[in-house]
């Protein structure tokens, strides 16, 4: 029975490692087979995020190019919005799923609150000007930006208890290093002593003999 609770501890454990990358396979709707694999190989957290980030300002930039085109082009708007609102949940599960897994990802969380505002102004924009209006259902467009609105809240949130958590469990583990060494001198003072008790007794042991003689 125990033997049995660890193996299916053991196939749980690699499941939940293997999430992520089981998820990908399914989102090749909206993803190419090039953005997959360049997620495959982004397994920094904060690496990830910066991908995920381009992916997003390349739907964007379509997108003003589809409003743009007066119909020239092959690219859909509304696809494209689609493929960015789904690009944002994913961005967002892999934030969580890296916050749950203390993965630090300060540095694209930085990214993100740096680029998300000017994606966000970029939505806005499509949404004041009315040429996105006649390509688009408008709700998608505030799903969009109330999508992306609530991933930089998010972020704001993560990137303060990771500035936080980080530097505390660095202060930890130096403190308990410091601990360690202390802990080793006192080791080697003690096996010193001993060694000194050892080599006196067996001084007067010989000295005894001798004297026997």
């Amino acid at each position: 029975m125990k033997r049995a609770s660890l193996r299916f501890e053991f196939i749980l454990a690699v499941f939940v490692l293997f999430l992520p990358l089981r998820a990908l396979a399914q989102n090749q709707d909206y993803l190419t087979s090039e953005e997959v694999n360049k997620l495959r190989d982004a397994q920094d957290p904060s690496e990830r995020i910066k991908v995920y980030l381009s992916f997003q300002q390349d739907r964007l930039s379509r997108m003003e190019a589809a409003i743009n085109s007066n119909g020239d082009t092959r690219d859909n708007f509304d696809e494209l919005l689609n493929e960015y609102i789904s690009i944002d949940n994913e961005l967002k599960d892999w934030i969580q799923y890296q916050y749950d897994h203390d993965g630090d990802m300060r540095k694209g969380l930085r990214a993100l609150l740096d680029e998300g505002p000017k994606q966000l102004e970029v939505l806005r924009h499509f949404q004041t000007s009315g040429g996105a209006e006649a390509k688009t259902d408008s709700s998608s467009l505030r799903d969009a930006i109330a999508d992306m609105s609530d991933t930089l809240d998010g972020a704001t949130q993560a990137l303060a208890a990771q500035d936080k958590k980080f530097p505390e469990m660095k202060a930890t583990a130096k403190a308990e290093e410091r601990e360690l060494k202390m802990q080793r001198k006192e080791q080697e003072k003690l096996n010193k002593k001993e060694r000194r008790l050892r080599n006196k007794q067996r001084k007067k042991e010989n000295s005894d003999d001798s004297s026997d003689h």
